[in-house]
């Protein structure tokens, strides 16, 4: 069970040091030129039929979170540490960390992809596989770990949720007259896994300096398809602990723990469809050059067929607590982050006493909606500059966020176009900009939604955001003039 303890909190470390994946590609949405814009609102069209490259047609690197490596490293001494190090105060160790702290990272690769006119309206296929993945924990674990104090602490609550699946797209958009254009894409998809881990009403009584308590209700479901889950019986034997008896039945401690997990094969996991809708309408008789437009993306769900349940009774128990887990003098000093996460795996091993509860049958779970609305004006004066205000929300539970972008986008000539832009949203402000040539043969883009200025060893992004997204086609007509 320390396995398990130290890779939950090694993710959360995970989170704040590694890049991740995202979907959505924001900078593109007004740029008429993008090949792949049609993936934020299927009422969008290419400029050109094309083929894109496999795994690097659209692919976009990057993280998105509310929380970055520069805010729990500290420089003291000319040497940088984590917010743990004695040298670094409660107050400032706490000062940039968020009461609530999200971190979100999806993938699309694209296997196959393309588009092309026909049947009176533009059409895309492409065979995609995706991963979805997010996190989310509160200041109070920060607090308690840094600011150790006989008082009561109520964590709240923290969780894991991943998913991955292959998705295939069939989309086509239709220009209805001259004001309105729609579009739409049926979506078949595979489930590979799926995995959710939630910590609930965590509370730490530890007013007493001698008998702490602790309570918390842990739940782990996972869809798996040839997931076994063995179980062995445990019982506290470690003398150095105050839990070896139970002080009010004065019984040894003991309860069945998951002892490993293994898989005997692997398969299809689960089957789901979803769909995405958009809509674009032209207010050229009202104002010229205004539109407006919206997207609703991933409207469906997976059903997956075996949910594997790991949970723990939320009953009270006796608990060693959070000591000796501070960087002290010393050699100590040159503890790394992987020593300090395996401290606090030691203290919070005792606060999962997880028993499987078996195969739970089929589950039917949805893969989060995204809602992009657009607006638009091009000058009339000089048309190839057009601006833009996008408002883009995530709807996911625990994991729900949302942004505005105001763009700036200018094409000066039917194979290239250009843009910047900058918003605000659940993970902060935002920097982004994008370049895109598409002259007939080959289609060349790259930019960022979340730029990023400085970097710690080796090149790892201080900010909570920092994206960079690049993608390669193969265009077969000329471009559409705009």
């Amino acid at each position: 069970m320390k396995t398990t303890i130290r890779l939950t909190l090694a993710a959360f470390s995970f989170m704040l040091t590694a890049p991740a994946f995202g979907q959505q590609f924001s900078s593109s949405y007004f740029m008429e030129g993008s090949m792949f814009r049609h993936d934020l609102n299927p009422a969008f069209e290419a400029p050109q039929n094309y083929v894109a490259m496999p795994l690097l047609g659209n692919l976009n690197v990057g993280l998105k979170g509310n929380l970055g490596l520069g805010d729990v490293l500290f420089n003291r001494n000319g040497k940088t540490v984590t917010y743990l190090h004695p040298d670094v105060s409660p107050a400032d160790a706490l000062q940039n960390i968020n009461d609530d702290n999200l971190f979100i990272f999806d993938l699309r690769t694209p296997i196959l992809a393309g588009g092309f006119a026909a049947w009176k309206g533009y059409n895309t296929i492409a065979l995609n596989f995706r991963t979805m993945a997010g996190i989310h924990f509160g200041k109070e674990l920060f607090d308690l770990t840094k600011n150790l104090q006989n008082q009561n602490y109520n964590i709240g609550s923290a969780g894991i949720e991943a998913q991955a699946f292959v998705e295939l797209a069939l989309g086509h958009s239709h220009q209805i007259d001259d004001h309105w254009r729609v579009g739409g894409k049926l979506k078949f998809l595979m489930g590979g896994a799926r995995a959710n881990a939630e910590l609930k009403n965590l509370q730490l009584n530890l007013e007493s300096p001698s008998r702490w308590t602790a309570k918390a209700e842990a739940r782990i479901e996972a869809n798996v398809s040839g997931l076994q889950v063995n179980e062995k019986h445990a019982s506290y034997n470690d003398e150095s602990r105050n839990t070896q008896i139970d002080p009010a039945t004065h019984e040894r401690y003991g309860y069945n723990t998951v002892d490993n997990v293994k898989l005997d094969k692997y398969d299809i996991s689960g089957y789901g469809a979803a769909l995405d809708l958009g809509a674009v309408y032209d207010f050229k008789e009202i104002v010229p050059g205004l539109k407006a437009s919206v997207g609703v993306l991933d409207l469906g769900f997976i059903y997956w067929n075996n949910s594997h349940v790991i949970e723990n009774n939320g009953k009270e128990f006796v608990f060693d607590g959070f000591q000796n887990i501070r960087v002290k003098e010393g050699n100590e000093n040159n503890k790394t982050l992987s020593n300090q996460i395996d401290d606090l795996g030691d203290r919070l091993q005792d606060l999962y006493r997880l028993e499987s509860k078996g195969d739970q049958g089929g589950t039917i779970e949805g893969i989060g909606i995204t809602l992009n609305v657009g607006v638009e004006y091009a000058l009339q004066a000089y048309d190839k500059l057009r601006f833009g205000l996008l408002s883009t929300t995530r709807f996911q539970g625990d994991y729900t966020w949302y942004e505005e972008r105001v763009s700036v986008n200018f094409a000066p000539c039917n194979w290239f176009d250009m843009n910047i832009n900058g918003g605000y949203g659940s993970f902060g402000p935002c920097l982004g900009w994008m370049l895109n040539v598409h002259p007939v043969g080959f289609n060349l883009f790259l930019g960022m939604d979340h730029t990023f200025f400085k970097v710690a060893k080796p090149y790892i992004p201080l900010n909570s955001t920092a994206d960079f997204t690049l993608g390669i086609s193969f265009p077969f007509s000329k471009p559409k003039k705009s």
